[in-house]
């Protein structure tokens, strides 16, 4: 069943050619079908925007990043307990298992800089307010002195200066 005009449909088309943010109105226009019908279309086959990244995708993978490094750590362990027993090494087992511990841990760098540069920047944000809450108090704690210091003149100037007259 077609909606609207083939006008509509052309500006809509144009728009979304041109850079239009894509809305299911929009593409409905474009499509010249119902907003409602486009809709439920897009929840039945499960429809994502390009922007909106599934959070479980990047879970999933940490997760099995995680468990294959805690594999290759344990056939690292293996190689070198198999070479104590023998009294020699396999060289290249151990560098093979070593390099692909390399990549899983590079991997797992790469799926968690958003979280880790968030991290660091609330530290960092953590450890810039105590230095300038040390800062603070420290300046309040010269002030004070300053102000007793000062307290402490005028009080010998007033008595240094009644004694003058």
């Amino acid at each position: 069943m077609r909606y609207g005009s083939a006008a509509t449909a052309r500006r809509a088309q144009r728009a979304l050619f041109e850079g239009a943010p894509v809305s299911l109105g929009l593409l409905a226009q474009a499509c010249r079908l119902s907003e409602t019908y486009l809709a439920t279309l897009a929840r039945r086959e499960g429809w994502r925007k390009a922007d909106e990244a599934p959070q479980e995708d990047t879970e999933a993978l940490e997760r099995r990043l995680v468990v294959l490094s805690d594999q290759l750590v344990s056939d690292l362990e293996t190689a070198g307990a198999e070479g104590r027993a023998a009294g020699a090494y396999d060289k290249h087992r151990i560098d093979a298992l070593s390099t692909m511990l390399r990549m899983v841990e590079k991997l797992g760098e790469m799926t968690r800089l958003p979280e880790r540069a968030a991290e660091k920047q609330k530290k960092s944000d953590a450890e810039l307010a105590a230095a300038l809450s040390l800062i603070d108090a420290r300046i309040v704690e010269l002030a004070c002195e300053l102000a007793a210091t000062m307290g402490s003149e005028d009080a010998e100037r007033g008595s240094g200066a009644a004694d003058l007259v």
